[in-house]
């Protein structure tokens, strides 16, 4: 598999060249910063002002906000970077004519997807896992306890891109890049959050139509799940220790649960499914 490392080399070479990649990954990097220093400036602040809200409570509450805040940032901003990567890592080689020599080294059609998906889930962890420590590094400005709970988020986020960035490399090598793009955005989340969302109201009894439910079973397992940590159900727990609030039943019941072996499972199903049109589609490719 020489010839998969040296396209994968070469593959994170241009990627690095890659200018949207360097924004998206400034844009996330200045977010994160500005949002954990401005919520601690407001703690400093409050501190000045006299209120009869407790300080810890305040502090507790300014690091759950930064916390909600930082969780969708970054699914945002590791979405970005995995449409930009599918988007770029095979469809240049192949639209330029690169691709026509690097066959000819000659590098078989295998080894050039397997290096091409190497590298682009490489570029992924890299590029969200800076993201990701920065964020850790930020929350040393809090004193909370729930930096477990990022970790697990952050896992959670890299593999759910991954899929989506997979998706894109694919449809990439069968369309342009931006109808590829907008492709997979429609089926991942648009049609697989609808399917997702409703399966999970049905679960939790929001309503009892037994058809509907038994429909929704089906086509559950056949998109991708994306993948849940704990994080969601510690950030509402921490909330309502916070407000005092009695945990009642409902509390938690819109609240998906971390996933298990059986998401975890189909995930990699779907990771092997789209590598592996990746491959088919070079393969049929013609250059």
């Amino acid at each position: 598999m020489n010839g998969a490392g040296a396209v994968a080399r070469y593959t994170l070479i241009e990627l690095s060249r890659r200018r949207i990649l360097l924004v998206f990954f400034v844009l996330g990097a200045a977010g994160t910063l500005l949002l954990g220093v401005g919520l601690k400036v407001l703690y400093s602040l409050s501190g000045n002002i006299t209120t009869n809200q407790d300080p810890a409570k305040l502090q507790k509450f300014l690091e759950l906000s930064f916390l909600s805040d930082l969780y969708g940032a970054l699914g945002i901003f590791a979405l970005l970077i995995a449409y930009a990567i599918g988007m770029t890592a095979i469809y240049h080689d192949l639209e330029s004519g690169a691709a026509v020599s690097i066959f000819s080294k000659p590098v078989s059609r295998l080894a050039f997807s397997a290096g091409k998906v190497v590298a682009a889930v490489a570029a992924l962890i890299v590029i969200v896992g800076l993201l990701a420590l920065e964020a850790r590094l930020v929350m040393l400005l809090f004193d909370g306890g729930l930096a477990g709970s990022l970790t697990g988020e952050i896992l959670a986020t890299m593999a759910n891109s991954v899929v989506v960035m997979l998706l894109v490399l694919a449809l990439s090598t069968w369309m342009n890049n931006i109808v590829a793009a907008i492709v997979a955005f429609v089926y991942y989340n648009v049609i697989t959050g609808v399917i997702s969302a409703v399966h999970g109201l049905a679960d939790s009894g929001a309503f009892n139509n037994d058809l509907v439910k038994g429909v929704f079973d089906v086509l559950y397992w056949t998109v991708p799940h994306a993948l849940v940590s704990s994080a969601p159900g510690d950030l509402v727990r921490a909330q309502v220790q916070l407000s005092n609030t009695p945990r009642g039943s409902q509390t938690f019941v819109f609240i998906p649960a971390a996933s298990g072996f059986g998401d975890i499972a189909w995930w990699l199903f779907f990771i092997v499914l789209f590598a592996g049109l990746v491959y088919l589609a070079v393969r049929r490719r013609q250059v």
